[in-house]
């Protein structure tokens, strides 16, 4: 069994700080690159978007769903499509492979266990997975992946107690720190939903929704994903009061066209529980997990001035501790709780990772390390 720890915005240093995800190739082809393809193998690493030999790979970098002429992206697709690839060179490719694969000993299946599709989820909406140098198993009590995944502020998570030791995984690049052949990937359902967020001066913010300001973007979630599934190369472009921002899917940013600042964004799964015990189960999991991989209870802080963290304590004029808190945070990890400070009321957001003044509306980071 894994153990868990989750890695906030500011905890760990290791995890990247960008949004951006590795993009292949732009779409380009001719009749030369079919007759490649029809030679070559497919590189299935270069399909799950994480080749390291790049172009030195020896294997074709090409859309294996192309070939096959099933590609529900088409024109839209992130990964290398070969002009002409009609149903005949299809063919002719799939009956040159089958000859080679032979050959080489290998057994060539319609649909490989990489294929990320609703049937080989057994209709659950997700399914987290690490590949430790024996093909793809599957990951136990994956939900405590899910649940810190789909929290916008989270960087990543480590898990502890496997085959390889401690591995840290990169929620922003899906891929393993420091660890070259081991790999992870998130299986999901085509009816997920996504929801799209920003980087704000107080934490993240939902589009559509308002901000510690009260301002609320033009464009919603919805429309974002809609957008980024006809074009995940594609940009959005939307106004808030006289304001016009721009979107880039390709790495993951917003930026003010009047003063060029730019802000990250990020695309996380809404958060589905369980069926069986729902949130509880999420619970008793993170207790049992986290409290027995460090013998050091999990600390709560508040972000200052000059970036100085500050941890909650009963000694000044708080009405919480870091315990009260953490407790708190072990019943429901995506729920809150209210408290006072010289009798001003505050509330933190589990979910959001932020603290909020509800008479003034103030807001800031908070982190759990």
């Amino acid at each position: 069994m894994a153990e868990y720890e989750d890695s906030g915005e500011e905890s760990v240093s290791g995890f990247s700080d960008t949004d951006t995800d590795s993009h292949a190739d732009s779409q380009s082809g001719s009749d030369s690159d079919q007759d490649s393809a029809a030679t070559q193998k497919v590189c299935k690493y270069y399909n799950e978007g994480n080749c390291r030999y790049g172009k030195k790979c020896r294997d074709l970098h090409v859309c294996k769903y192309s070939l096959k002429g099933n590609c529900r992206y088409g024109s839209s697709c992130r990964f290398k499509h070969i002009q002409g690839s009609d149903r005949s060179s299809r063919q002719e490719y799939r009956g040159r492979r089958s000859q080679g694969d032979t050959r080489r000993g290998y057994r060539h299946r319609s649909r490989s266990r990489s294929d990320s599709s609703d049937e080989s989820l057994s209709g659950r909406p997700y399914k987290w997975q690490l590949d430790l140098g024996q093909g793809w198993e599957d990951v136990a009590h994956d939900y405590i992946l899910e649940a810190q995944y789909s929290r916008p502020n989270t960087k990543g998570i480590r898990i502890y107690n496997t085959p390889c030791g401690a591995l840290s995984i990169d929620f922003t690049k899906m891929r393993i720190l420091k660890k070259t052949k081991l790999r992870v990937r998130r299986k999901g359902s085509r009816q997920n939903e996504w929801l799209w967020h920003y980087r704000g001066n107080h934490g993240w913010y939902q589009y559509g929704e308002k901000d510690s300001k009260g301002n609320a973007s033009s464009i919603s979630s919805a429309s974002l994903e809609k957008e980024y599934q006809k074009n995940r190369q594609g940009t959005v472009q939307f106004t808030v009061d006289s304001t016009t921002y721009k979107i880039r899917f390709r790495d993951m940013s917003q930026k003010n066209l009047s003063t060029g600042h730019r802000r990250r964004i990020r695309r996380r799964p809404k958060y589905e529980s369980p069926r069986d015990g729902g949130v509880n189960v999420v619970t008793r999991a993170f207790k049992n997990l986290t409290s027995s991989s460090s013998n050091k209870a999990p600390l709560w802080q508040y972000g200052g001035k000059r970036g100085r963290w500050h941890s909650f304590s009963h000694r000044g004029a708080c009405s919480v501790s870091s315990e009260d808190i953490e407790e708190e945070y072990q019943n429901d990890p995506q729920g809150s709780i209210s408290f006072t400070v010289n009798g001003d009321p505050y509330t933190i957001d589990f979910k959001k990772m932020t603290q909020t003044n509800t008479k003034t509306s103030a807001t800031r980071q908070v982190q759990r390390v």
